[in-house]
This record gives C-alpha cells, structure tokens and sequence, in this order.
C-alpha cells in the first residue's frame, strides 16, 4: 500500500500554511512528513471527535495536531480516533480507493478526514485517513488495527 519508506523516531512538527498552492497546484498545506519516510503518531488521530475536557479557549491548539478547531453547540472538540497510527506523505501511498461513503470523503480543497476512515484498499477493508484539506495537516494516517509496517513482497 506503500511505496518503500523508513521510519522516523517522531512526527516532524507539522508545517504552518499560508494559503498558497503547492507545487502540484493543489491547495494544501506542505506533507509533514519528507517522501520516503514514515513516523507512529502517539495523538489521537481523526474520528470520533469527542468534547475536550479543558474547554479553555487560551490553551485549545486544535481537535488534533496541525488541525482545525472544532465545535459542537459551545463545546470545543478533540480526536478520539486511534493512537499509534502510522503517518505517511500523501505521495507514498499506493493502491488505495476513496471510501465507498460519500460522506467521508467531504472536504473543500481535499479530503478533511473529519468523518472516519476514508481511503480503503483492494479487498474494500477501510485502512487509512487521508488529511489533505486547505486547513490542516498534509498526510495520511494508516490505522495500526489495519495495518502493520512489513517488507515488500
């Protein structure tokens, strides 16, 4: 589902984004990682989104790393989803489909991964979130329940 990568001690900081295009000409923000490399990312990543338990405005980064901030009615939200997911440059993922649900592929410039799991391989098993959206992160993260890190075959 890769094209070969080496791991990483820790996810780079994710880089800020200023608005311009990149150099495919899409809007996105610069991939956190470099081509060819891969880190385990300790945060919660993507869906669910859940209340924050400290709803102070003045330390609130974000519902994740590089990510937007999200609401519900007051409530300031955060990511639920899984820990130890295994980050990627978007450019290094092969083979895999868009989500057959529509509603997971939502986005404005790309896919926010903001509704779960939204790229699936051959066989249809839902393995990875593709954050590629104007306004956060560029990268996917692989669910470590899916997948796991393997030679190439």
């Amino acid at each position: 589902m890769t094209e070969p990568v080496r791991l990483l001690p820790e996810v780079p900081e994710r880089p800020g984004y200023d608005g311009t295009p990149g150099d495919d000409g899409r809007r996105h923000a610069p991939a956190t990682l470099p081509r060819g490399t891969y880190a385990v990312d300790p945060e919660p990543s993507g869906a669910p989104f859940v209340p924050r338990e400290d709803q102070d405005e003045d330390t609130y980064e974000g519902a994740y790393p590089g990510g937007p901030w999200m609401s519900e009615g007051s409530a300031l939200l955060v990511a639920a989803g899984p820990r130890n997911t295994y980050v990627l440059h978007p450019d290094d993922v092969v083979g895999l489909a868009p989500h057959p649900d529509s509603d997971r592929l939502g986005g404005c410039c790309g896919p926010t991964g903001h509704n779960g799991v939204n790229r699936v391989c051959g066989c249809g098993a839902e393995v990875a979130t593709d954050f590629g959206d104007c306004y956060g992160p560029y990268e996917i993260h692989f669910d470590p329940g899916a997948v796991r890190p393997g030679a190439a075959v």
